[in-house]
């Protein structure tokens, strides 16, 4: 047998792998450390935003659904250690898919129904790619949550901040660099 031959029976096992020989390793799923997935993340909420900004009485919920408050006191957030961090985001991210959840309930109106099932499947990826990060302690049940909204623009507006700003925080403490 030729160098043709044995380079023709050999190039097919180097292209499937000889056991024994290091394998590349497999694709990892998108991390959030990941600027281009967390921007992912708060174009997503954005656009859910705005696509319900004048939507009117079919987007008023029939009963207040209760949220975390999005907003951030930088003061204490710096005074917070980690665990603490990582808890406020976990406990805030539950609080929002179970608002989420609930609107979906309650709202059966076809016009608002993409907006809840899109904001529902980005409230259900944040919180798996959120388990994937180094977390100090896992989160304890979430207290009931402070804010309560009644329609369903002020509940993805409050999505979208919670989004830019207590989870993008986060990231920025959690993620290395």
């Amino acid at each position: 047998m030729g160098a043709a031959g044995l380079c023709s029976l050999l190039l097919p096992l180097l292209l499937l792998g000889v056991p024994g020989r290091p394998q590349p390793p497999p694709e990892r799923p998108p991390s959030l450390c990941d600027p281009r997935v967390m921007e992912r993340f708060i174009l997503e909420a954005r656009d859910a935003e705005r696509a319900t900004a004048g939507c009117g009485p079919h987007c008023d919920l029939p009963e207040a659904v209760a949220v975390p408050d999005p907003g951030v006191n930088f003061n204490l957030w710096r005074s917070l250690d980690a665990g603490s961090r990582a808890q406020e985001v976990a406990r805030g991210q539950a609080a929002l898919a179970a608002a989420v959840l609930r609107a979906r309930e309650l709202l059966r109106d076809p016009r608002v129904r993409p907006s809840l099932d899109r904001a529902y499947g980005a409230a259900r990826s944040l919180a798996r790619l959120l388990r994937g990060l180094p977390a100090p302690a896992p989160p304890p049940p979430s207290p009931p949550a402070p804010v309560r909204v009644r329609t369903l623009p002020r509940l993805l507006g409050v999505l979208s901040r919670f989004v830019r700003g207590k989870v993008r925080l986060y990231l920025a403490d959690t993620c290395p660099r």
